[in-house]
């Protein structure tokens, strides 16, 4: 069987097929392509996995006329890469994961009558899986509230993660970075590309911390590619024990090491903090239709997570709120119990268990 996976925008995409993917090519699945953007973090991903993959341009959709007309030209010739490709591989099966970078090739992949499979990591369906629903033979849902959105053709799975990081020993995380391990260690994510709003609250909050209370803390911040080298600088003259970078391929180090994580809502991180049973601070991204909103309501409501708004939030509220918490280990370890519970971490073997049932000989596709 050949199976062409569409998973391309963001990390948050990515990461979740590259699990899919593993857990395909253990069912003997192995002739597997990926397909995703030319953005350059994904080129580095796609390239560091060394799986087969192909590259195809794409814009977002903008109401900025010069924006679209970009979007409008890169939508053509992704439409037409995407039909000269699907002709060469001549894909079996076609998996989407959502994302304008998905579209076109799930759309012409349908037309042509090929069989469509989608995931919507998010709790908050968005606009292009509604579309190619009507043309899919199932789709995967991360939330059991996204079942509604597509009716009988839904089913609940979870969001696919990396089955390594649940693997990841504190004691080699520890080598791995060198910190005090009598300390308490945050850390910071704010998506695969970085949120300059975390960036800006938690680098105000470097100066408002006492010497007793860097005595106390250990914070891991990925601050992203653009606002890397700001953010170094700051934790540079803050005296605060910890380690800024760029991006975190391997982010299992990470996780082992902490004890609270302050984060972005993206389906992928989220789903990852949970089967780690960490609790998080849960600061959505507002826009882009305001699906990360949607997505820690979810964690939050199950226990397993606080949101705190962007805005209006200060430096000071946070370090307020990350001490309260640090200081009441009780509650602590019932958010941890709680994102357990509220986790999938079998959610790509659910999703290769729906993809080959549904096409079996018995199966209802």
């Amino acid at each position: 069987m050949k199976i062409l996976i569409a998973c391309g925008g963001t990390g948050g995409h990515i990461f979740p097929g590259l699990s899919l993917t593993q857990e395909l090519n253990e069912r003997g699945v192995s002739d597997v392509l990926l397909v995703g953007t030319d953005h350059p973090l994904e080129v580095k991903l796609f390239g560091s996995f060394g799986l087969p993959y192909r590259l195809m341009p794409v814009a977002k959709l903008s109401a900025n006329p010069i924006k679209f007309l970009k979007f409008l030209v890169r939508f053509i010739t992704a439409s037409l890469r995407s039909v000269k490709l699907l002709f060469e591989y001549r894909p079996d099966v076609v998996v989407g994961f959502g994302g304008y970078a998905s579209f076109p090739i799930c759309k012409f992949a349908a037309l042509m009558g090929k069989p469509l499979f989608l995931h919507e990591q998010n709790c908050e369906a968005g606009l292009a899986n509604r579309l190619l629903a009507l043309l899919a033979r199932r789709v995967a849902v991360s939330f059991k509230e996204t079942e509604r959105a597509f009716g009988k053709k839904a089913v609940f799975t979870g969001n696919p993660i990396r089955r390594k990081l649940l693997s990841v020993k504190k004691e080699d995380a520890l080598k791995y970075y060198k910190l005090d391990p009598d300390k308490f260690t945050v850390l910071v994510l704010g998506g695969s590309q970085g949120s300059q709003k975390i960036n800006m609250i938690v680098g105000g909050m470097l100066g408002l911390l006492n010497e007793e209370e860097k005595k106390q803390t250990n914070i891991i911040h990925i601050a992203g590619i653009k606002n890397y080298d700001d953010m170094r600088k700051k934790y540079e003259g803050s005296g605060v024990d910890g380690c800024v970078c760029d991006f975190l391929e391997d982010i299992g180090y990470a996780y082992a090491m902490a004890d609270l994580i302050v984060s972005r809502a993206g389906a992928t991180a989220l789903f990852e903090i949970a089967a780690l049973g960490i609790p998080s601070i849960m600061i959505p991204y507002r826009f882009a239709g305001g699906h990360q909103y949607h997505n820690a309501a979810a964690l939050e409501k199950a226990g397993g997570a606080i949101i705190m708004d962007e805005l209006g939030l200060t430096p000071q509220m946070l370090k307020d709120k990350i001490f309260e918490l640090k200081n009441d280990k009780e509650r602590l370890n019932k958010m941890s119990d709680a994102a357990k519970r509220f986790a999938v971490p079998d959610a790509a073997t659910r999703f290769a268990d729906l993809i080959c049932n549904t096409l079996s000989p018995r199966g209802e596709g």
